[in-house]
């Protein structure tokens, strides 16, 4: 199912021809930094990822280029009721609400159609834009990994961020 929106952005599955759209955007010092991607992502190493098995890959698309990718993870056994999710969005392409269209999409996916319950992430903390958007869909922040991912010579942190759905009493 594509959905197209009246920008022209398409939120759409990814598909094995867009392997160089991701490479490109993989490798961008603005996504690099985003995320804990190494530099010098290769297309096959992309491509790997595109048919993984139990792996959701969502793409923005706009006037025939990925923009942006989200992925969202099914976990197993008894935590099949949880899905890994993150997302990046192409250097040039910040700040235009493309974020928020495959968080939308990546949700409906979780809620809707995969029945999942709890939603996680996680997220540099100097990451403001990317936390203001989680929050806005309900992600809170359930801890602080010190000294997480290792990016240009020194450690930042990283926010366990997660939605729960419904959310059972805990015992």
């Amino acid at each position: 199912m594509n959905e197209r929106y009246e920008t022209g952005l398409i939120i759409r599955a990814a598909r094995r021809e867009d392997g160089g759209d991701l490479t490109l955007m993989a490798n961008l010092p603005g996504v690099r930094h985003g995320t804990a991607r190494l530099p010098f992502t290769t297309q096959s190493a992309i491509e790997g990822r595109l048919e993984a098995p139990g792996v959701n890959l969502l793409v923005a698309e706009l006037e025939g280029t990925v923009v942006a990718q989200a992925f969202l993870m099914q976990q197993s056994g008894r935590r099949s009721h949880v899905g890994y999710t993150g997302i990046y969005v192409h250097d040039d392409h910040t700040g235009q609400g493309i974020g928020t269209k495959l968080i939308e999409a990546l949700l409906d996916l979780a809620d809707n159609w995969l029945g999942l319950r709890r939603m996680e992430l996680t997220v540099n903390v100097d990451n403001a834009d990317a936390v203001k958007l989680y929050e806005r869909f309900g992600f809170e922040r359930e801890g602080t990994k010190r000294g997480d991912i290792l990016r240009d010579g020194a450690f930042v942190d990283c926010h366990m961020m997660a939605r729960l759905k419904d959310a059972p009493s805990f015992v």
